[in-house]
Formats: structure tokens, sequence, C-alpha cells
């Protein structure tokens, strides 16, 4: 596993040493070094302000353990507390010993430039905690009798710090104690004197030792139904946000039973006794780091409205930065629908199912028009014409995906809410009043247009893809870059395949006759590209395939089934060309290249796979622009 060469290498294990050499003088000493001491952050979360508990990696190889640490981070000039995949420079740091292990306080910290998240995504789960830092339990003296006492322990609460390194264990109450019996039906109260004190969502963490918040549900899930070896089960899904932030819970079993119908959608409940664990982002789009699993034994309790909790949290993003998210992100946008299509039907080529699907287009202040599809029930949100009179509405957890530029999709956790009221609202409704309706907006952005400057070499395409598939990070949408390159070499052995026109399934001709083996079809089949080809530029080449349309452009508008006959029948085309003549003619051309980089299992190797998505050829007086606004953009900086 290849880490960035800047960090210090066996910095843990030699802490790990003097704390098995000294006494308690080591911890109670400000230890300093003469040079900056550099770890990776593979995981972090809040617990105060500009405080941070991180996971991190030194340089040591290979890489086995992870470390937690508590960040004293000084806050910085643009307000970014983003730490996971950055490196963190420090000279000084502190020993403290805790519950169940030596906790690191880092001071005099310094982030270094640089961005190493695709070296972590797949890291913490592999990784376990230094032994070195763990702190055997002292064995207990015998038991003594206990006289029951309803006076309180003069010394106070347990110090928050002692539990900073300690996972959190399961109890059978909400605090603690043993469990009261529960009610046949859940409690219902209003706040009374001497509850225990909310803490922020923002500040839960996974060593949060007890704990109990106010916030809205945002959303609730429907019941989903699941069976695995263990047996059939339920569980159900709700998002929780209060004034500083946003978390998930999860109910399982008997919870789903007991709570689904008591818990509503909008209602702000308070919530204890859960078990805090780290989110798992495969399914957890939320920013929170952790999220929160409810028993059957915990304490929820309806509570009356507070105006200070918001409808929706919402981390907005302005439509012009989609083009810096990632295809597969989860984001939140606002803006006003200025155009909308008509409702229609889709099928599904695998299962046969059909949905129905609803194109509307976006807009906001940064004049970035954006298509956006409602999928399902969605769909039938707004009947009538209502979406024709450009309303402003605000989309919580929209998918990016990419399909002639970037594009929006709702999925089932959608929240939609129309007129919302927010800040980014204001401005988008201020806008739209005073300058967007003034504006016409005929279609969406289309990316490799207004993202030519942002163009990567073949040799840094090739490179990023190997150290992806390395640490896994290619993930089930992979990795796009744009690229500008020629077209060195296309393999003219199998640049098609016969597609069928009913059902678009390959077609055989075992017995003489062209057949679909799904829907039987004997009609003449429809040839389309599935082209090989040499992409080069002055820093090296790849092979990648191109598809169809795309490919039809890269063979100058010939279609495939001309190619077929140009070849079958060794003549000559309306323009005098023959089967190579095309061949030779698509070759030495530059293009604006898009390209997918996703990884496939072939004998149990896995291997990478290019395809080209898009392809825009270089004319001069394009090449020309893009000269000119490549010098504009180096003058700048």
């Amino acid at each position: 596993m290849s880490l960035p060469r800047c960090l210090t290498q066996d910095f843990f294990s030699q802490v790990a040493d003097s704390i098995s050499k000294s006494g308690d003088q080591f911890f109670q000493d400000v230890h300093e070094s003469s040079t900056a001491i550099k770890v990776l952050c593979i995981q972090q979360s809040c617990v105060a302000e500009n405080k941070y508990l991180v996971e991190v990696l030194d340089g040591s190889v290979p890489v086995q353990y992870k470390h937690t640490c508590l960040a004293l981070v000084p806050p910085t000039a643009d307000g970014d507390k983003q730490l996971v995949g950055k490196v963190i420079s420090f000279n000084q740091y502190k020993i403290t010993p805790t519950k169940s292990r030596y906790l690191i306080i880092l001071t005099r910290i310094v982030i270094l430039p640089g961005d190493y998240r695709h070296l972590t995504c797949h890291l913490g789960p592999a990784l376990v905690y230094n032994p070195g830092f763990s702190i055997e339990p002292k064995p207990s003296n015998p038991p003594t009798a206990v006289v029951p006492s309803t006076h309180v322990d003069p010394a106070g609460p347990k110090r928050p710090s002692d539990d900073f390194a300690a996972p959190l264990k399961k109890s059978t109450g909400p605090y603690g104690a043993a469990a009261a019996p529960q009610p046949s039906k859940p409690i219902v109260k209003a706040p009374e004197t001497g509850c225990p004190t909310p803490i922020r969502i923002s500040d839960l963490t996974l060593y949060s030792p007890k704990w109990l918040i106010r916030a809205r549900v945002s959303y609730k899930s429907q019941i989903k139904k699941f069976s695995n070896q263990w047996g059939e089960g339920q569980m159900f899904t709700i998002d929780l946000c209060d004034a500083n932030g946003e978390i998930r819970a999860t109910l399982f079993g008997e919870a789903v039973t007991k709570w689904y119908n008591f818990i509503e959608e909008g209602q702000v409940y308070s919530i204890s006794g859960g078990q805090l664990k780290p989110a798992n982002k495969k399914f957890n789009t939320l920013r929170h780091s952790c999220e929160i699993s409810l028993d059957e034994n915990c304490q929820i309790q309806l509570y009356q409205n507070d105006h200070s909790i918001p409808a929706i949290c919402c981390n907005i993003i302005p439509l012009k930065d989609l083009d810096k998210v990632e295809v597969g992100s989860v984001v939140d946008v606002v803006g006003i629908v200025a155009r909308v299509k008509d409702t229609k039907q889709i099928q599904s080529k695998g299962s046969g199912s059909s949905t129905e699907k609803r194109d509307i287009l976006l807009c906001d202040q940064s004049a970035t028009p954006t298509w956006l599809t409602l999928w399902g029930a969605k769909s039938q949100m707004f009947p009538g014409r209502e979406l024709e009179n450009n309303p402003l509405i605000c989309f919580k957890g929209v998918k990016v995906n990419e399909w002639q530029g970037k594009k929006l999709d709702t999925t089932p956790s959608t929240k939609i809410t129309l007129d919302p009221v927010i800040a980014e609202a204001a401005e988008v409704r201020r806008w739209w009043s005073t300058t967007g309706c003034n504006m016409s907006f005929d279609g969406g952005r289309t990316t490799a247009e207004t993202n030519i400057e942002e163009l990567f070499p073949v040799r840094h395409i090739l490179n990023a893809a190997n150290q992806a598939l390395q640490f896994k990070s290619l993930g089930d949408s992979g990795i796009t870059f744009t690229t500008r390159a020629m077209v060195e070499v296309i393999k003219e052995s199998t640049f098609s395949w016969p597609a069928c026109s009913e059902c678009h399934r390959k077609m055989s001709n075992d017995t003489g006759y062209w057949c679909c083996t799904r829907c039987q079809s004997k009609n003449h089949p429809r040839h389309t590209y599935i082209l090989t080809m040499k992409i080069t530029d002055a820093t090296g080449h790849l092979w990648a395939s191109a598809m169809s349309g795309v490919a039809e452009e890269i063979m100058n508008k010939v279609p495939a089934g001309e190619l077929i006959s140009l070849l079958e029948g060794g003549e000559l085309n309306a323009d005098g060309k023959n089967f190579m003549n095309v061949f030779e003619e698509a070759r030495l051309s530059e293009y604006i290249f898009k390209i997918k980089v996703t990884s496939e299992k072939y004998m149990d190797e896995v291997r990478l796979k290019y395809r080209v998505m898009k392809a825009m050829r270089l004319s001069r007086n394009m090449d020309l622009a893009i000269s000119l606004r490549i010098r504009s953009i180096k003058e700048i900086e």
C-alpha cells in the first residue's frame, strides 16, 4: 500500500515504546519535536469547537494500525473543517490515559495542502488499533454491600474525556441503569423541569457515553422486510435534524413494531438510549460521521413543537458547482422551475417493470440551468399545471448523474419542499423576481463544452486509475476524466455487434438466419458500433472502447450497417470510399474525450476498463479558443 511519502515513519511505535518504558512523568510532560510530525487523517468526529477526535496513520509499512488522537485545530480563514484525507502536521503533543487506551492530544497543528481521500475511503474498516496503546483493566476489589442512598455523588458526573477512546457499550436502560418496565404504548409527554440537557446533533460522537437529543424527524422511510441467515426481519430509518446538524437513525425488529406508528415526519422528539456507530456511507448519505441504532428499550418522547428546530436541514450548493461534484454523490439544491416536460412511462430492460418520470429544468442565481428527473410517485406530486408557474422548490438528497452533462435524479429518500423558508431560497426568489424572470432557459448544461479547461494528460488518467484500483476506491460508478488526445489506432477486426431491433439484445446467426434468443424476432439486425481504439497524447496512450452514437461520431457518422456492407460486398459507398478508407479517415483525428474508468473481474483478475462517453472533434477555431483560454487562466494564476 502506497501512502504519501511525507508521513513520519514509526512515530506511534516509538510513542508506544516510551509508554511501556517510562513512568507517570511521561503523561505529565508536554512533548515537543524538533521536526514536524506528519500523519494522515482517515476519520474525524467533532467533539467541541475546533476540537476533533481523529483516526490517523503514520508512515509505517505495512499499514496495520490506526491511532486515535484529539486534534486541537486552529480556525482557518475559509472555515474549512474537512480533515479526512488531509495530512496533519504538528510538533507538540501530550499523552493522556483514558478508560481503555492512551489518547494522544495534538497541538500546534497545520493542515497541509493535498487531498488523499481516494486512499482513505477503504482503509478504516481493515485496520485495528495498535495494541501498544491499550490499557489493561485493573483487577476489581471483592464486592461489598452497598447501602441504598438517594444522595448525589459529590464527585459529580464522570468526565466525558474518560470515555473518548472506549467503544460505547449497550446498556439495559437509557442511562446505564436497569431498564424500567415498558408500557404498552409509547411515552408521550411535554418537557419537564429537571430533564437531562439535550446536546447538539453535531456534537454526537462514537465516544459520547450518555446522551439525549431533541430533534425533528425530517424523513421517515417505509418498513422494509428482509431475510438473511438469521431469519426474517424488518427495519425502517428516520433522519433527525436540529439547528446544528442531522443524523440518521435505524430501527430493527421489535423496535419497528413499537415505534413506527408513533414516529411521525415533521414532529419533534426527545431521544435517548440508542447506540452510536460509524455511519455506513454506502446507504447513509448524510454528512454526520455517526448514525444511531434504536431498539425497543430506547426512550422516545414526543416533545412540544420547538420552533428553534428547522423543518429541514440542508447543505445547499449552487447549480454551477455541480461540475465539481463526483457522479453518484447526493446533494441538496434549491431553484426555480424554468421548464417542465410531460410525464413519461419508462420500462426497465432488465426487470420489465415500468415507472414514471418527469423532467424539470431548475435554475438559480448562478444562471446554470440543470435538468432534474422526478421518478416514481414524486413525478405525480405536482398535479395539473402547478410546475408551469415557476415554483421555487428545495430538493434535499438528489443524486448527481451524467447524461449529456451533469443532471440530477430523485431517490426514494429525496425530500421535496415547495417554497422553503431558508436563506438560500430567499436569495433565489429575489434573483428571479429582479433578473431571472426575464432570462431565457432553453436547456441544461453540456459539461464537455463548459469545462474544456479541466483537461488531464493521458498519463495522469492512467496513474489515477491504477491508484484508485489499488485502494479499491473506483466504486460502482467509476471515475470520469476529460482529456485532449488523438485517435491513433482503431481495430477493424471487431467493430460492431448485431442488435435486435425490437429488444436491443444481441442476435445470433447459428443456423444461417438471424434470430433473437429473447423475443424470437427474426428481423434483420441493427448493427451497432463497439470500437476498440488507441488514444494517444504527448504523455502516453491507453486503449478505450466507444459505443453506439459516440463511436459513429468518431467514424465520421458512417453507420455501422453501411460499414458491414462495405466489408461483405467489397464495394464503394456513395462517397467513393471502401471499407479501409473509412477507418483511415477516422484515424489521426483529435478530440476532447470524456473517458469513464471502471473495473471488471475476468478470470479472477481485476482489470481496468476505459470507455469513451463523449467525443468532441477539435477544429482549428476551437483549438485556438482552447489555447487562448488556457493562456488567460495561467496569466490570472
